[in-house]
């Protein structure tokens, strides 16, 4: 809390936190497509395939972020799972373990008490549990408590290698999960657990981000991604909203990444995040700020001036793109700057004059370069 700054927590967080994911500032086309998006969500059975794509700096993992949050304010209704495409994947069977790592366990503990409280006989023999009978015992063993039995489960259910025939008997299973098959048999059982609810129905909102990482790997094995997630989807005619995000502000590379297949299945309107206008710059900084009050402030800008603030969106747009995080980014060094020189507990604006001596080192931000494609 910094009270004589009127603010209850820093502002200026240039990196992703699901603790701030709750905040949103300016961008009111893209809270528009969100809001939009969760609707269509719930309203429709259908599962969906979404692509959002973002330049750099656009905040498009905090949108995903932003997003989870508000499906977890659906009762129910939308189970988000967040995970990030991995480094260097040596296929679906990596991308499949990023997933299940994301899942939410207890849930999924609760649904499995669910489903059995409905069939007669052992849960093994369920069509749910048809192709991956060994989800029911991985389960109940990271349900049990018991520390060790419970790592196994998790280990084993994440298609880890090295576990050993103690390991699989302490679970109860008698196979790995060892090849594309296995893991989209395990992945398609997981996806009907989590939607087992009917009344009200539930989805998965499954969001995989950076998956322009998909571009780095070697042909054979972007294929296999790419096949795996298409059969992934297409087990899932309803109760499933796939979401693939990318780091790219050019639809043309979105495009490259993904096979025929994929691409006939997104969803026509796709969800993009532009560079800022030096308006929608000044109203982005004026909303952070205001979520961050501690007390109602007639003095928007505070501890900024107005003229601070505009001074410092001008003097960014001159030489660099405007972007949420680069505005963070100068934002942060301004204030802190500021009361650095001037000691402990100083309360008063900062003003134009001093924002603009703050920011005249021609040495600033020199590392801060603009990205090849345009992006920022």
């Amino acid at each position: 809390m910094y009270e004589h700054l009127n603010l209850r927590d820093w502002p200026f967080q240039t990196v992703p936190n699901e603790e701030f994911a709750s905040i949103w500032a300016g961008r009111r086309e893209t809270k528009q497509q969100l809001d939009r998006l969760l609707w269509k969500m719930q309203f429709a059975p259908k599962s969906g395939l979404h692509l959002l794509w973002a330049n750099f700096g656009m905040g498009k993992t905090h949108t995903l972020l932003h997003l989870q949050h508000l499906c977890r304010q659906t009762q129910g209704r939308l189970v988000p799972v967040f995970a990030v495409m991995p480094r260097r994947s040596r296929g679906f069977l990596d991308l499949y373990r990023v997933i299940v790592s994301e899942l939410p366990f207890q849930f999924l503990g609760d649904q499995l008490i669910k489903v059995g409280s409905k069939w007669p006989e052992s849960l093994t023999l369920h069509p749910m549990f048809r192709k991956s009978p060994g989800i029911v015992n991985a389960i109940l063993s990271i349900r049990s408590g018991e520390a060790e039995r419970g790592t196994a489960g998790r280990q084993w259910l994440m298609g880890q290698p090295g576990l050993t025939s103690s390991n699989l008997k302490s679970v109860g299973v008698t196979y790995r999960i060892k090849t594309p098959e296995d893991a989209l048999a395990a992945l398609a059982a997981l996806t009907r657990l989590i939607t087992f609810q009917k009344d009200p129905p539930t989805k998965l909102v499954l969001m995989i981000d950076e998956f322009q990482r998909i571009g780095e790997l070697t042909p054979r094995i972007m294929n296999e991604v790419n096949a795996g997630l298409h059969s992934y989807y297409n087990e899932h005619p309803t109760g499933l909203e796939l979401i693939l995000s990318f780091s790219f502000g050019r639809k043309e590379n979105v495009e490259f990444l993904l096979s025929d297949e994929l691409k006939s299945r997104a969803e026509p309107q796709s969800i993009s995040l532009d560079i800022l206008n030096r308006a929608e710059a000044n109203e982005f900084l004026r909303e952070l700020l205001a979520q961050f009050r501690l007390r109602d402030d007639t003095h928007w800008a505070y501890p900024f001036s107005p003229e601070a603030i505009h001074a410092l969106v001008q003097r960014i747009s001159e030489t660099k793109t405007l972007t949420p995080r680069r505005l963070m980014l100068y934002a942060n060094h301004v204030l802190l700057e500021s009361q650095y020189a001037h000691g402990p507990g100083y309360s008063g604006e900062i003003t134009a004059d001093e924002t603009l001596e703050l920011l005249a080192d021609p040495q600033l931000g020199d590392m801060d370069v603009e990205e090849p494609n345009g992006s920022g």
